[in-house]
């Protein structure tokens, strides 16, 4: 059997579809597909239109295409290319959707109008992320063109909802759509992702006693009956012993792949006021009434190899311990709330020598690429997948400003990771070997 290299075949076809790359990516960015969660007007979003873009063109590919609504005009696509079973299937994942533009003078071209300056395509979602989707595409479309046989199927999960949550990633693994591994193509400066922390969001609610402003004296000084407690001074010494255990993880654990301190607690919104309704301060207006209730919600990152169970244990144990140095707060405990907003990221711990992450590295080598790992110090849709028990990793190329003006991608680094992904792909099927050489399809 004649052997191919593989790897030539692969640097002359995206050589040759570099035009086609691009003004694909260009037609994505175009498309304002702001995440409808951040709108005034939810139905402004451009999701279903550009997904339906997406359905059309990845039927042309002949792939088969499933697009259904995960929310009321917010749909997924999931496109295949069948293989002769499912038991090895690689996922591909990413997202369409972005967020808003933000202050438009802060921009120096138009975020939706995908222009190229310096080898750099700018745009809303360039980097973040429809490039990795448009990566993601052309692995397909190279394989369809050249009539690659395939041992499993090859599925491109094309979801909404990544900035608000994942409900677009739960949606797909919820209708069934499951593989052997996934790679996922967030931006990563080309670094190679296999471990990422778990993220709790929780809220901590602390009671006081509502008064008036005038007397404030008689609760604070002794002789005086006390007729009122301020929520929000309760909620300091909360704050202070969590930003003292998350003190400890920082400078007491960590993770090889990432930064000393990625397992953080950051006490993100403080809400206090008189009263309460549907679990938050109902009056926030008036700073002449003694708050009697202040919530405190926490974005809590953790390390790959920690366990979910263990850092709400942790946590709650250090709010019980500041409670109970206070006698008002040891009557009338804070309460805490986990999975505030839906928000529960597994952590992501994919070892370095399994296949999914031995592939890129791999594709990265042929092409004299010096691999370098790195943990994601974000969160994204990958946790979903490690919570079903699916290995995943996330690679994608290099840009700048995601979530900010003048958000881009390097061009070069768009070519240079679509090219890495389909030498991935083809390893992962068993079709190139070693030496990108490899048997005939």
């Amino acid at each position: 059997m004649a052997a191919k290299d593989w790897k030539g075949i692969v640097q002359e076809w995206v050589e040759h579809n570099q035009q086609h790359i691009v003004e694909l990516l260009q037609e994505l960015v175009r498309f304002k597909s702001v995440n409808p969660n951040f709108l005034e007007r939810p139905e402004a979003s451009e999701s279903d239109k550009l997904q339906e873009f997406l359905k059309d063109y990845l039927l042309s590919m002949g792939l088969t295409v499933d697009k259904w609504d995960v929310y009321e005009g917010q749909p997924n696509v999931v496109a295949s290319i069948k293989g002769k079973s499912r038991d090895k299937t690689l996922i591909l994942n990413g997202h369409v959707d972005v967020v808003p533009e933000g202050d438009m003078s802060r921009w120096s071209v138009d975020p939706w109008k995908a222009e190229i300056h310096g080898g750099r395509l700018y745009g809303r979602g360039s980097m973040d992320m429809k490039a990795g989707v448009v990566s993601n595409i052309m692995v397909a479309k190279f394989l369809s063109e050249l009539g690659v046989e395939l041992n499993s199927d090859l599925d491109l999960h094309i979801v909404i909802d990544e900035e608000n949550g994942g409900a677009g990633t739960r949606a797909v693994l919820d209708r069934g759509y499951r593989g052997a591994g996934v790679i996922v193509t967030e931006p990563t400066d080309g670094t190679v992702n296999p471990v990422e922390g778990g993220l709790h969001w929780a809220r901590v609610s602390v009671k006081g006693v509502a008064g008036h402003s005038a007397w404030r004296y008689r609760h604070i000084y002794p002789g005086y009956e006390r007729t009122g407690v301020n929520a929000i001074e309760k909620a300091m010494k909360i704050i202070q012993a969590t930003s003292e255990l998350e003190r400890d993880w920082g400078l007491n654990r960590r993770h090889p792949l990432l930064p000393p301190g990625a397992n953080a607690i950051n006490a993100g919104v403080m809400l206090a006021g008189a009263g309460v309704k549907n679990g938050i301060p109902e009056t926030i207006t008036n700073p002449a009434i003694i708050p009697d209730y202040c919530v405190i919600e926490y974005d809590i990152k953790y390390l790959p190899t920690e366990n979910s169970e263990d850092i709400k244990r942790e946590f709650e144990a250090a709010v019980s311990a500041a409670a109970i140095t206070d006698s008002w707060l040891r009557e009338n405990p804070p309460i805490v709330e986990w999975g505030l907003r839906g928000v529960d990221f597994p952590p992501v711990n994919t070892p370095l020598d399994h296949d999914i992450v031995k592939i890129i590295a791999d594709g990265q080598a042929a092409f004299g690429i010096s691999p370098v790992y790195q943990g994601f110090v974000a969160v994204c849709d990958v946790a979903w997948y490690a919570g079903r028990n699916i290995p995943g990793v996330i690679y994608g190329p290099v840009g700048a400003q995601p979530h900010g003006p003048d958000e881009y991608v390097e061009l070069d680094s768009l070519f240079e990771v679509t090219k890495v992904l389909i030498l991935s792909a083809l390893k992962w099927y068993g079709i190139l070997g070693g030496d990108e050489k490899e048997k005939e399809c």
